[in-house]
């Protein structure tokens, strides 16, 4: 069972491809004026990772999903069961957190290891530093944030240190 907050079905502005965007249930990271913070209020939904994929897909506008809201890392399993399922349905696939490329993959070193088109904004929301929008068409809320976009890496399996070269590759 997948546990999350909301579904805010056909957002154009949180990837660089119109998803679904599924909240997680938690953050530790406690950004100063956070914006997310009124999501934590909210009471906790469960579905079938598979009930939440099919639902995503009978949306023709829906490319992929989003992953955001609050923080997945919280949730690795459940974050790792999603991301696979929709690349496996042929969907996009962007994660948001609020830690670092290297403090995320430590968190669920098995998605270095996906193939599929799938995009990573990584670093916490500073509010002093000024938002920008990245070459993905996306705002980013603080300009120490970054979005990563690889695909097919799964070969990378039998070379693990190609893989933080990759990303910076993409970034």
């Amino acid at each position: 069972m997948i546990r999350y907050l909301t579904i805010e079905e056909e957002r154009f502005e949180d990837a660089p491809f119109v998803g679904a965007l599924i909240s997680a249930i938690s953050c530790p990271i406690g950004c100063k004026k956070c914006f997310n913070q009124k999501l934590k209020d909210l009471p906790i939904q469960q579905d079938h990772a598979w009930n939440i994929i099919e639902r995503v897909r009978q949306n023709p506008f829906h490319e992929g999903i989003i992953l955001g809201g609050l923080e997945w890392s919280a949730q690795p399993d459940e974050l790792y069961h999603l991301v696979t399922l929709a690349l496996s349905a042929k969907l996009k696939v962007m994660i948001y957190t609020g830690y670092t490329l290297e403090e995320f993959l430590h968190k669920i070193p098995k998605l270095r290891y996906l193939s599929g088109e799938l995009y990573l904004k990584y670093g916490s929301f500073r509010s002093h530093i000024p938002g920008y929008q990245s070459r993905f068409g996306v705002h980013l809320a603080s300009g120490n944030q970054k979005i990563l976009h690889y695909r097919s890496i799964a070969s990378t399996e039998q070379h693990p240190s190609f893989i933080p070269y990759a990303a910076r590759l993409y970034e």
